[in-house]
């Protein structure tokens, strides 16, 4: 399956019409949404962003999560906003995963503009403390040899496609069992009503500090600061298996250069913030204010994984 040119945010917004062209960025409070919900360990990071954003232009910048949908909802939502005075930070589902895997979706990647990363995701494999694994390789061995049904749940798009692949890769079969929200996922996780997850580090690491799951591996290239004795999967003998996630802002498309130039401007000094930064290390996320440039290229490359791994996931991944 080739991921459609609409798969591209960023780089074909011409001919899209303008909101408000000549008013000043920021003049009156700036609405920032996303899909990430209430809660989550993730969201600690926008939050902060918010808080900097704020105080840097000395404007209120209020969260509006609208979770939910693949990321759908919030996208629909923003683009909704008539306004200049917003913006998307989200997770890069919304343009590698939803143009590849959603029939009929309801917006055009067209329509975004890549403003600047945030933070890189590492993702965690973890599993339940019953289980008799201390690290990927042991889960591993144990589904080769049949030790009963492994299931697994994972939060949504490549993070999923992306451990299905991995899973086919290995020759091991595990069930899938699918949520609908995150917290359901952690409690089964927790009782061992499932043996193992794949989510965003930032997630499994206060269920890990309360022993409520067991970090197995990070299926980044490098180990997370936040957990340094946590293994790569390359480390424990998969070097095929690197998956990273990342939080971007997206402006709209139709929102004049000016305004992107300067979401790009205070989301590149925000990141670059020491007191920043070591926050959201300690959340297990890595800050990284990498440009409109690089968020592009992000998309491209995560694009291409999606691609490639979209034939693992079970019927209705």
């Amino acid at each position: 399956m080739n991921l459609p040119r609409r798969a591209l945010p960023g780089l074909f917004a011409f001919g899209l019409p303008v909101i408000a062209r000549a008013e000043a960025f920021p003049a009156r409070p700036v609405r920032l949404v996303t899909p990430v919900p209430s809660g989550v360990g993730a969201e600690a990071t926008i939050r902060l962003f918010a808080d900097g954003l704020s105080r840097r232009w000395g404007q209120p910048v209020t969260v509006e999560n609208r979770p939910g949908g693949d990321g759908v909802i919030a996208a629909m939502a923003f683009l909704g906003l008539q306004d200049n005075h917003k913006l998307l930070l989200s997770f890069a589902g919304l343009f590698t995963v939803n143009p590849a895997t959603i029939p009929n979706l309801p917006y055009r990647t067209e329509q975004f503009a890549s403003v600047s990363t945030v933070a890189i995701d590492h993702i965690a494999v973890v599993a339940s403390p019953a289980l008799q694994a201390a690290n990927l390789a042991d889960a591993v061995r144990l589904a080769r040899a049949g030790a009963g049904t492994l299931t697994w749940a994972s939060s949504p798009g490549g993070i999923a496609i992306a451990f299905a692949a991995f899973a086919a890769e290995q020759g091991i079969s595990l069930t899938r069992v699918q949520y609908r929200a995150v917290p359901d996922m952690l409690n089964d996780l927790g009782e061992g009503r499932i043996q193992l997850a794949v989510m965003p580090l930032a997630t499994a690491l206060p269920q890990a500090r309360g022993g409520r799951l067991k970090l197995l591996a990070v299926t980044n290239s490098t180990r997370s600061a936040a957990a340094p004795d946590l293994a790569t999967a390359a480390e424990q003998g998969f070097p095929k298996y690197e998956f990273e996630g990342f939080v971007g802002v997206f402006a709209d498309a139709r929102q004049p250069a000016t305004v992107r130039r300067a979401l790009e401007e205070a989301t590149r000094a925000i990141v670059s913030d020491d007191a920043f930064a070591s926050r959201v290390r300690t959340a297990g996320q890595t800050p990284f204010a990498g440009g409109a440039a690089d968020l592009h290229a992000r998309i491209i490359a995560q694009g291409g994984l999606v691609e490639a791994g979209l034939r693992h996931l079970p019927p209705g991944g």
